[in-house]
């Protein structure tokens, strides 16, 4: 890929790394184990010239066949001690870690601040309560305009994409408006600028 593209650093790959359940949310040692069996996947992994970014995640993700509950990189503690112990960085899904935030009825942007540093790429979009995510931008509850100071000063080398739902239809047209609106709520030296 690199070759392809003409690319000099490390791809950056998000991955999902599993960790849903169909009932109900798992206990700590359960999430324990999933987390070594996932350090003991990541070890027999060849990543040069790759740098996994494990996604942040919502409570309650839809997959094929229904809603779930997520339990792996979905609380900021678990999240910073992975990246701690692991090494790597991650994806920040602003959406995803919104909707957990609001379900665990913790501050958003404490969560931001606590990985932000352990963040290579951003997935921007907007939500809504704890179940509503890719929301076009300032049409759910996230500030963008402080969410951009708290990521410009903690991850300004991030690079970012917007997320919205179906946002690729017509051209990229809910791409383009959620960039447009991002630009127009940022301060140039803020997200934007990298």
């Amino acid at each position: 890929m690199k070759e392809y593209f003409g690319l000099k650093n490390d791809i950056r790959i998000i991955v999902n790394v599993g960790g849903f359940s169909k009932n109900q949310f798992l206990d700590s040692n359960t999430k324990s184990l999933l987390y070594s069996r996932l350090e003991n996947s990541l070890d027999q992994i060849d990543t040069s010239g790759v740098q996994l970014l494990p996604q942040t995640m919502p409570p309650f993700p839809w997959h094929f066949g229904g809603q779930s509950f997520h339990n792996l990189f979905v609380l900021h503690e678990e999240i910073v001690n992975f990246c701690e112990q692991r090494g790597m960085s991650i994806c920040l899904d602003v959406s995803h870690s919104k909707l957990a935030c609001t379900y665990s009825n913790t501050s958003f942007y404490r969560f931001c601040e606590a990985v932000a540093p352990y963040t290579s790429h951003i997935h921007i979009a907007d939500s809504k309560g704890n179940n509503e995510e890719g929301l076009q931008i300032n049409e759910g509850e996230i500030d963008f305009n402080f969410l951009s100071k708290t990521l410009n000063s903690l991850c300004p080398k991030a690079s970012f994409i917007p997320e919205v739902w179906q946002g690729h239809e017509n051209n990229g047209e809910g791409f383009w408006k959620a960039l447009e609106r991002l630009e127009n709520s940022l301060n140039p030296t803020d997200l934007l600028k990298g």
